[in-house]
């Protein structure tokens, strides 16, 4: 069962990963855990039990700072933290909300390439049984030693972080 070793993992972060691989593979573990135990654990157990490895596996405060673009300098540090925390309930929220169930779904690693700026690509796959792969890319950095997350590119081509700056600014122009 994959519920021990992810549990064991979680409560020992001396064994956090340093390979980028290794980051994905627990986050893919964590995710598929979660969704095949999607009912016992409701909507709360799913955000409780994904909010660590999704802190450990993301630069959420990286992220935050470029979702929010330019207006980020305009803010101090209260804000700043403020704004980061809420970014990344809404990032744990969302992935609560979308890994609601398990169809026989796995996830699938198909390797790794350096990437600019000192990041690297994690190519890997949602196998979807009879549909297409959703085909997912991490890309990620280095942060004082650990490797994270700073978006994920869908097929290839369409960035969450992207996205997210897209709504932020839309936020941020009805301020």
């Amino acid at each position: 069962r994959l519920a021990l070793p992810v549990l064991l993992c979680v409560a020992c972060p001396a064994l956090a990963a340093s390979e980028p691989q290794q980051v994905i593979e627990r986050l893919n573990a964590t995710l598929l855990e979660v969704m095949q135990n999607a009912a016992e654990l409701g909507y709360q157990g799913r955000y409780e039990r994904l909010e660590p490895v999704l802190e450990e596996s993301y630069a959420f405060p990286f992220m935050t700072r470029i979702a929010i673009g330019p207006a980020w300098r305009d803010l101090d540090q209260d804000q700043r933290a403020r704004i980061t925390e809420l970014f990344t309930d809404m990032s744990v929220a969302t992935y609560a909300a979308r890994f609601d169930g398990y169809g026989g779904e796995r996830f699938e690693i198909l390797g790794e390439e350096p990437a600019p700026r000192d990041t690297v690509l994690v190519h890997s796959r949602l196998v979807l049984p009879d549909e297409e792969p959703v085909e997912l890319s991490y890309l990620m950095r280095r942060f004082d030693g650990d490797w994270r997350i700073i978006d994920v590119l869908l097929d290839a081509r369409y960035s969450e972080l992207a996205r997210q700056r897209a709504e932020f600014a839309a936020v941020l122009r009805e301020l």
